[in-house]
């Protein structure tokens, strides 16, 4: 290739990229979730103490006691969500 044709390559793919609107550009923001703060898993009913599991389900972080419940949870998450925002003071969410 000749260097006037690899300028003038460069010179236009600049100008589309500069004529981006944000809208254009792919998200780099990091999705965030609400985290319930649980402190009573929705699994199994016990409090969850100083577990770290988590979960997150349709935008929404939920506190698990044990790697038993994380599996249970991750079969059914619709069934503990629903649960949860049914009785929210039930499991600890302020």
């Amino acid at each position: 290739m000749n260097r006037g044709f690899l300028l003038a390559l460069c010179a236009s793919l600049m100008l589309i990229f500069t004529s981006m609107s944000p809208a254009d550009a792919p998200s780099k923001q990091a999705s965030s979730a609400i985290d319930l703060r649980n402190t009573v898993c929705p699994v199994s009913g016990d409090a969850v103490g100083t577990s770290d599991l988590v979960d997150v389900y349709d935008g929404k972080v939920y506190h698990l006691c044990c790697p038993d419940c994380h599996v249970s949870f991750e079969k059914d998450p619709a069934k503990y969500a629903a649960a949860v925002a049914a009785d929210p003071k039930k499991y600890g969410v302020k």
